[in-house]
């Protein structure tokens, strides 16, 4: 018996022709997209975050100027009492 082998079936591969690329556009070019909007947010998130901190420090900040101010007026409280 004689067996034959089998090769496998050249593939034809279509030839195109050259196609030009779009033309680019600027690197500068401004558009709107999903990622500009998600900068945007996160932006403003982070700038709200960074004035809401810097306010809490003034106000804790004005608190022991109130608390320094008190201390130094009244000494007497400040000073343990002397024993004789």
């Amino acid at each position: 018996m004689v067996t034959k082998k089998k090769s496998p079936a050249k593939k034809v591969v279509s030839q195109r022709s050259f196609v030009r690329s779009p033309n680019p556009k600027p690197f500068f070019a401004f558009r709107i997209t999903y990622q500009t909007v998600y900068w945007l947010i996160i932006t403003l998130l982070l700038l709200g975050l960074g004035i809401w901190v810097t306010y809490l420090s003034v106000k804790v900040e004005t608190i022991y100027d109130q608390v320094e101010a008190n201390g130094t007026s009244m000494p007497h409280i400040m000073t343990p009492a002397e024993k004789k």
